[in-house]
């Protein structure tokens, strides 16, 4: 994989997208965003990102995850993607989690205002594995019920889920790196909500067109987050871009 900026070289994926995140003045955990889009904006194929990605997408995903002490996601996602536990990563990823201190792998965070979830979704499959669901007051407690035997259920916020304030629980409970996956919707929200420090995005070969989101989306006012370009990759046609809040 060649780095183009900030200087041109070959670079390890788990190098490229290392430990190298400030610690926020607030302490609060450090948001991370990893996306991937057609050269058109589509942040999917019918419904699913899987034909966006390809070899260096991966590698670049399975580096992200490494870094990450949770991985944030919506129902939607988690449903549409067909999600699992995290896997172990490989030994070079895991070198690096035990020398920061992080547990050998992210924990799965799914965020539900309706528990429209199945117990029998293959993110629930491993007992040692037991994601956690961050939902609302509003939740269908019929619903709810059947999730709480396979997972871990937390309340936050009333009619939605208050993902400030999520972030700050995962924080309160050891998260330093907060990864989201999306999708749109879920990372439109924390755009709007001021919460994104970092923003992985890979840009594929391709032109899709349909009726794709784009890969933020919010009904809220639009909000304008200034970026700095920190890093480009390259390979196989693909662009990874690493951004920073300014």
């Amino acid at each position: 994989m060649r780095q183009l900026l900030p200087f041109a070289a070959d670079v390890d994926p788990a190098e490229a997208y290392g430990a190298d995140r400030r610690e926020r003045p607030d302490r609060r955990p450090w948001v991370l965003a990893n996306m991937v889009t057609s050269v058109d904006g589509a942040a999917a194929v019918a419904g699913r990102t899987g034909q966006l990605g390809g070899a260096a997408d991966k590698a670049v995903f399975s580096a992200i995850r490494g870094v990450a002490d949770v991985i944030v996601a919506a129902a939607g996602t988690v449903r549409a993607e067909r999600y699992h536990p995290p896997r172990p990563p490989s030994d070079t990823v895991a070198r690096g989690r035990a020398e920061r201190g992080q547990a050998p792998r992210p924990r799965l965070v799914v965020v539900t205002r309706q528990m429209d979830l199945d117990p029998d979704l293959p993110l629930f499959a491993e007992p040692d594995q037991r994601p956690l669901v961050v939902t609302c007051a509003a939740a269908d407690p019929d619903r709810r019920a059947r999730i709480e035997p396979v997972a871990d259920v937390i309340e936050l916020g009333q009619e939605s889920v208050d993902l400030a304030a999520m972030v700050t629980w995962l924080g309160e409970h050891g998260a330093r790196v907060v990864l989201t996956e999306g999708g749109p919707t879920l990372l439109g929200q924390l755009v709007a909500e001021g919460l994104v420090d970092e923003l992985c995005l890979t840009i594929a070969p391709l032109l899709v067109a349909g009726p794709e989101r784009r890969i933020a989306h919010s009904i809220e006012h639009p909000a304008a987050t200034d970026l700095v370009l920190d890093r480009v990759l390259e390979a196989d046609g693909e662009l990874l871009l690493r951004y920073r809040r300014a």
